[in-house]
């Protein structure tokens, strides 16, 4: 798959992280499919990283990566470290002998004409072949492009590859299954902070979202008892069984409820908190801070695939935590725009109207909660100013301790501010946190 949308930035670049936070000392990796190079730019993130092998069957492909570019991103071809092969990726896993630490594939979605037989058993058991011992898989499983029954068959077919399998997502349906070769080992809460520490791999982390380690811990979804427990009656897909994928569309609300049973907080919580994966390979001196970082995961999903009560949720992130993205993200924003917009309002006296609510993202998220404030005045002074921006600026004078301007602007906006279930709703929560009066 290629794409690079913040969104799709997020977990193409966690096909990296992963494996790098769990195998830290990782010299050689392979990627196979280097799409628009965006897993290929976080793998050479690695600290230990001496050697990429990247093998892609279209040689388009490696020809178009000086046409990609974004912020702090350099074509991974480039580097000294980076070894293409023009091969199937399939036959490369066969031929090849050499051994790896990590290897990652994202291949085209697994319905996509060619592509099933990258999403078998035989195909999982040739990557746990060519890893070392202790090396570490990662894989892509796009639940939102295949019936439930389908993605638990392709599960059920990594599991039998890798018996210490898992599952792990951001807020979204696009999965990441990771094998590891053998048991595993403990990563300590020292070696997991380095690459946050780092000044690549720390500023790539917190730019797509993973700003903390607990972050990437609240990623969790299942590990290899869950998979056998949800696939114990559906059978694996293997080579001599493609059809085991259909030709049938996916089924939306059957896939958002299936997802929705590993994002609800405590379910997911427990099942991390049991997991004998996870305590095998998690430090367990951050499991006392996690629940926050469930609990954002299962808000932002829930938002994405049903809809929220936008303001409700920013309350959430800008009460209850320190996280800029979530900020960013429930506001129709995210850091790529964010340091456009900045760097146009630095070169402009007067910044234009198309950039003030990516500004207006940009203050709340580093808890500038004045500096949003002036930015929504200067769009109110300027005659840009829309029901939802009189409804915010509301709230932020509230949260500042400016509950009289909170009042005067309700009340001199009160004609063009229809009652509904969700003024109502911020009414009362205004008046039940900060003493503020609605207008009559």
């Amino acid at each position: 798959m290629s794409a690079t949308t913040p969104r799709a930035q997020r977990y193409m670049r966690l096909f990296a992280y992963l494996p790098l936070a769990f195998r830290p000392e990782s010299n050689d990796v392979l990627l196979l499919c280097y799409g628009c190079g965006v897993t290929a730019d976080a793998l050479l993130h690695g600290p230990n990283v001496k050697r990429m092998d990247i093998v892609d069957i279209s040689k388009e492909v490696f020809a178009f990566a000086d046409s990609y570019s974004t912020i702090d991103y350099h074509n991974p071809l480039r580097d000294p470290r980076v070894h293409t092969v023009i091969q199937d990726g399939r036959f490369f896993l066969q031929a090849s002998p050499r051994q790896y630490d990590i290897i990652s594939g994202e291949p085209p979605p697994p319905k996509v004409a060619g592509s099933v037989n990258l999403y078998t058993q035989e195909f999982f058991k040739l990557m746990e072949n060519r890893l070392k011992e202790g090396g570490i898989a990662t894989f892509w499983l796009p639940i939102n492009q295949l019936k439930v029954e389908e993605a638990k068959a392709i599960l059920h077919a990594f599991h039998n590859a890798f018996s210490n399998a898992s599952v792990w997502a951001s807020a979204d349906q696009e999965w990441i299954m990771m094998g590891v070769k053998g048991p595993g080992r403990k990563v300590s809460e020292e070696e997991l902070r380095q690459l946050w520490s780092h000044p690549d791999s720390g500023a790539d982390l917190r730019r797509v979202g993973i700003e903390v380690p607990q972050q990437l811990g609240a990623l969790f979804l299942m590990d290899g008892e869950e998979i056998d427990r949800i696939t114990n009656d559906v059978a694996p897909l293997t080579d001599n069984y493609p059809k085991r994928l259909t030709d049938a569309g996916w089924d939306e609300e059957a896939t958002q409820r299936f997802a929705l049973s590993y994002m609800e907080t405590l379910p997911a919580l427990q099942h991390f908190v049991h997991s004998p994966l996870i305590t095998t390979i998690w430090p367990e001196t951050l499991n006392k801070s996690m629940e926050p970082f469930f609990v954002v995961r299962e808000s932002r999903y829930l938002s994405d695939t049903m809809g929220s009560n936008k303001l409700a949720e920013l309350d959430l992130y800008l009460r209850d935590s320190r996280l800029r993205i979530p900020v960013l993200e429930v506001l129709g924003s995210d850091a790529f725009r964010v340091s456009i917009a900045e760097r146009l309002a630095r070169g402009s006296e007067t910044p234009p109207l198309e950039i003030m609510h990516d500004l207006i993202a940009g203050a709340l998220a580093q808890r500038d909660i004045s500096g949003a404030i002036r930015v929504l005045e200067n769009l109110q002074d300027g005659g840009a100013f829309v029901l939802n921006d009189t409804l915010l600026l509301t709230y932020l004078y509230c949260l500042n301790g400016n509950v009289d301007k909170a009042e005067a602007l309700a009340a001199n906006n009160a004609r063009s501010i229809e009652k509904d279930s969700f003024v109502n709703w911020l009414w009362e929560k205004l008046e039940r946190d900060f003493g503020f009066h609605p207008p009559n």
